[in-house]
């Protein structure tokens, strides 16, 4: 028996693959989404900003936006990592964009230009727009994790794929996600600075925040009733986490597997306090 059959669950409740059916919607959480929908949906504010400290949840809350946005309207290109040059990001855009009507492949047959040909990938890249808006009615969405990696004057200049628009409506938006220095950083670039429309910072979770989020991920693993931590001991996981996701995942995984290891009927705050100084002791 492991430790999923032990606590009656079915499957892993705490690990960092960012499912979103884990997705937990704390007030932040809930507000950056919606924000960041609305940005998207109104297609005239260029460019948005979501911050938050490693292990927030910046990367699930950006998956759910992701799968939020129907394919018959918009166009979602999504970086994971973007710690590269604008002509390779610039060449990988115009790659990844395809379109719904099979009538309109020849275009993605097109010889791609050179990476390292700026001209070229700007006017395959206008005339993609184009035929997403003019024949597929489709709004393009540029997604940027990890963004605090992306260099200055690559911020900027994909500032200036904002440029395109029509009479009624911008081509595209981008938004981009990263640590909170990611802020500082666009607030010394004038001009990036003044297209992002909207911005949002995601701080961790409070005491009841972290009881809740504890539940809702057990009880999305399958656990039908009860629960496996004491009240104090999800006290503890607050007070030692201070309520940042990632820490609580990984110390609540290793509280399973230790409460299977001794054959508790509940994970209390001195178990929990065994684990913390066992990390503390390996660290």
């Amino acid at each position: 028996m492991g430790y999923l059959s032990y606590w009656q669950l079915k499957e892993k409740p705490f690990e960092e693959l960012c499912d979103i059916r884990f997705f937990f919607e704390s007030d932040d959480h809930r507000e950056a989404l919606d924000r960041l929908l609305y940005l998207i949906k109104d297609r005239n504010m260029c460019m948005g900003l979501l911050t938050g400290e490693v292990g927030s949840g910046k990367t699930i809350t950006k998956n759910v936006l992701v799968h939020s946005l129907p394919s018959q309207h918009f166009e979602v290109i999504d970086f994971d990592y973007c710690n590269f040059c604008f002509n390779d990001l610039l060449f990988d855009i115009v790659q990844r964009i395809t379109f719904r009507d099979a009538r309109l492949s020849l275009i993605e047959e097109m010889e791609a230009p050179s990476r390292n040909d700026k001209f070229q990938l700007f006017q395959l890249f206008k005339k993609k727009l184009e035929i997403l808006l003019y024949e597929e009615k489709r709004h393009l969405v540029l997604i940027f994790d990890e963004a605090q990696q992306i260099e200055e004057d690559v911020l900027d200049e994909l500032k200036n794929l904002t440029n395109n628009f029509s009479r009624t409506e911008n081509f595209l938006t981008i938004f981009f996600v990263g640590q909170p220095e990611l802020r500082e950083k666009i607030r010394k670039l004038k001009q990036v600075d003044q297209r992002i429309f909207l911005r949002f910072h995601l701080n961790n979770l409070d005491y009841n925040g972290t009881l809740r989020y504890i539940q809702h991920r057990l009880r999305v693993a399958g656990l039908d009733k009860g629960t496996v931590f004491s009240t104090q001991g999800q006290e503890m996981i607050f007070r030692s986490t201070a309520g940042v996701p990632r820490e609580i995942n990984r110390l609540c995984k290793l509280a399973l597997n230790y409460g299977f290891a001794q054959d508790l009927k509940e994970i209390s705050h001195e178990d929990i306090q065994v684990i913390i100084d066992d990390l503390q002791e390996h660290s």
